[in-house]
């Protein structure tokens, strides 16, 4: 008896606190496929960060943020971009997208968080560059 009321407890209790989110991977990758435009093609740094998540906002400054973008991207940046694969971050509200740039003489490979769900929006909680392609996982999905 005891056993059967410490399961029904954890039962419960388990299922009070997860948190199923509706998501878009479309929006989501929408809105990091124009947020990497900005700050990677048009390199509008000003815009770029007005498009991030306040949250994101208020832990790095416009300078450092910017700073980062040309580490990233230096010597060169990628001429086109376009969205690829999504990821969800289980337990939160939002998604990794995945973003492949293409200039003449590179392919630049870019993973950004973005927060949010498909009643909310999404914006770019960070951006991340890899010199490669990111490795599969059985989560990440094709756009």
């Amino acid at each position: 008896m005891k056993r059967s009321i410490a399961i029904l407890l954890l039962t419960v209790t388990a299922s009070c606190s997860y948190r199923a989110f509706k998501q878009s991977p479309i929006m989501a990758g929408a809105s990091a496929t124009e947020f990497a435009q900005v700050a990677f093609v048009e390199k509008n740094i000003d815009k770029a960060f007005s498009m991030l998540d306040p949250e994101a906002q208020a832990y790095i400054t416009k300078e450092n943020f910017s700073q980062g973008l040309t580490k990233i991207n230096t010597p060169t940046t990628p001429q086109s971009i376009i969205a690829t694969d999504f990821e969800p971050i289980p337990g939160q509200e939002g998604m990794n997208i995945y973003i492949t740039g293409e200039s003449d003489t590179e392919t630049f490979y870019y993973r950004i968080p973005m927060k949010g769900t498909e009643a909310k929006g999404y914006r770019p909680a960070g951006v991340f560059r890899n010199p490669g392609p990111y490795p599969k996982s059985p989560s990440r999905h094709p756009l």
